[in-house]
This record gives C-alpha cells, sequence and structure tokens, in this order.
C-alpha cells in the first residue's frame, strides 16, 4: 500500500510483527522521517484499531448481503424462463465470428442453430450435447456430457446449486455479471440491470479457449415446439 502512498508518521496495527525494525526502517525511508509502528494493549488507540475493525466487518457483511440479493435477482430471472429464443453472435478464441439463432426449453432442450456458410447444428437430448458439424459428415456428430458444457445455467429449473456453490456476482455500470467455475469450464454471465435480462456469456473450456455469445432479439416464453429440437433431419442432413 506505501508503494505508491506516503505513509503516517503513526502506524497502528492489531497484531505483532516480527522484524519491526526493518519494517520501520524501510517505511521511514519511504516517508523520508521517522514512522513509529505500534500495537497498542489498551487506551484511546485500542479503541480506535477496534472501530476500525468492526467498521471492516460490516461492510464485509454488507457487501455479502449484496451479493446474496444480486444472486437471487439473477436466479430467479433465470428460472423464470420456460422458452427463450435469440439471435445469437459467437466470437471464438481465433477471433472468428459465426451468428445464428438460439431456442431453449426447459427442462433440458437448447438448440444453437448456426446461418450459412457454417451449418453447425448444437442441439441437446437427454443427459449430452450433440454436434453436427458438416466438415466431420460421415463419422455422426460429436457428443459430449452436458455436465461438461456450461448450458446448465439456462436450460436448469432449479439453479439453487449450481449458483450458490459457484457463483460470484458483481456490478459493472448498467450491468450484473455471475462468475461460475468448476473443473470442466469457466464462464461469466452478463446480464442488464433494470430490468434484469440476460445479455450473454463469455466461457473457457478445459483447452483455455474462451468462445464469447451476445444475444439480441430476445423472446421470453413463447410457444416453442419440440420438433425443434428433435435430430432425425440432423442425422440425415449429416449423412448426405
Amino acid at each position: 500500500f506505501y508503494k505508491n502512498n506516503n505513509p503516517p508518521k503513526e502506524i497502528l496495527v492489531n497484531f505483532s510483527l516480527d522484524q519491526i525494525k526493518i519494517i520501520t526502517s524501510i517505511i521511514s525511508k519511504k516517508a523520508d522521517n521517522l514512522v513509529t509502528i505500534r500495537n497498542p494493549q489498551r487506551g484511546k488507540k485500542l479503541e480506535l484499531i477496534k472501530m476500525v475493525k468492526e467498521n471492516v466487518q460490516s461492510n464485509l457483511n454488507n457487501h455479502k448481503m449484496n451479493d446474496q440479493n444480486t444472486l437471487k435477482l439473477i436466479k430467479d430471472y433465470l428460472e423464470d424462463i420456460k422458452t427463450l429464443q435469440a439471435r445469437f453472435s459467437q466470437t471464438d478464441y481465433m477471433g472468428e465470428i459465426m451468428t445464428g439463432d438460439l431456442f431453449l426449453k426447459k427442462p433440458g432442450k437448447i438448440r444453437f442453430s448456426y446461418d450459412p456458410p457454417h451449418y453447425l447444428q448444437i442441439v441437446s437430448k437427454q443427459q449430452a450435447v450433440l454436434i453436427f458439424d458438416p466438415k466431420n459428415s460421415g463419422s455422426g456428430p460429436l457428443t459430449y456430457p452436458l455436465s461438461y458444457t456450461p448450458l446448465g445455467f439456462l436450460i436448469k429449473n432449479d439453479l439453487s446449486s449450481l449458483i450458490s456453490e459457484n457463483g460470484e456476482s458483481f456490478e459493472l455500470n448498467d450491468s450484473i455479471f455471475l462468475k461460475i467455475q468448476n473443473p470442466q469450464y469457466q464462464i461469466s454471465i452478463e446480464f442488464n440491470k433494470n430490468p434484469v435480462s440476460i445479455f450473454g456469456w463469455e466461457f473457457k473450456n478445459q483447452m483455455g479457449e474462451m468462445i464469447r455469445i451476445r444475444l439480441k432479439d430476445i423472446r421470453k416464453n413463447n410457444y416453442i415446439s419440440d420438433e425443434i429440437f428433435k435430430t432425425e433431419k440432423d442425422y440425415e442432413r449429416f449423412k448426405k
């Protein structure tokens, strides 16, 4: 702290310092005058330290309370989503941009349908995510366990364990960010603040590759047919 700030003539601490003479000498040299470090055991200076400690603890408690309130707002918003449609823009770790349509229906159904010339389809099926990539036609879709992807925050009905165990939130300007980290991935989800609505997310996979998704033209809780999430036509196109 005192590397970029001028030290006061007296510094109060609430613990014993090893090598206090060396530390005092270094800080005094920085201040260009004698600095005293004290660990008061009684009197007004001890009361001052107690008051500072109480203020710090109070601020920490307020921060935790605000954080819990923010997490509840996010949880309530996400759990209120029954269906969601949106246009999306995806930027991968190489800077390539792809666009398409997102379809979501709880519980457990999601499809990313990419625009030409990519024709990529990512769709959930039971507890797996299937990736139909025309570049890999003839070998079957790539398949990953749903738990290894960051899509759980979108398609789960109950987000209590996901958010409360791994979630950390903070606010910046008109946005709220929720960070979730587990062994498979790290994800930062961005929400508009007033009213709360999802804006997009960034996630890093086990390879350290960062992918960013941004949403627009969001339609929430409109009817979506289950036909959109069936994969028979995807398999047919994949064989051609």
